[in-house]
């Protein structure tokens, strides 16, 4: 599966940032790559769920885009 969305979270170690890039750039059935390895990164996710919840946006996970893509 490929991303449509590349937080260069690897490179900017800064959660608002990384927050701000998937806000600013996610749209309509995008995949989002963020890296769980790093803190900020997992830091950044609350503000993102929040804010593109709030924009109506759905979440799955990779797993799901999968299965939905075999039927």
């Amino acid at each position: 599966m490929l991303w449509d969305v590349d937080t260069e979270d690897w490179k900017y170690r800064d959660a608002a940032k990384v927050a701000r890039t998937v806000i600013d750039k996610a749209g309509r059935n995008d995949v989002v790559l963020l890296h769980d390895i790093h803190p900020t990164s997992v830091a950044a996710v609350p503000e993102i769920l929040r804010t593109l919840t709030a924009r109506g946006y759905h979440f799955v996970t990779v797993s799901h885009l999968r299965a939905s893509l075999r039927r």
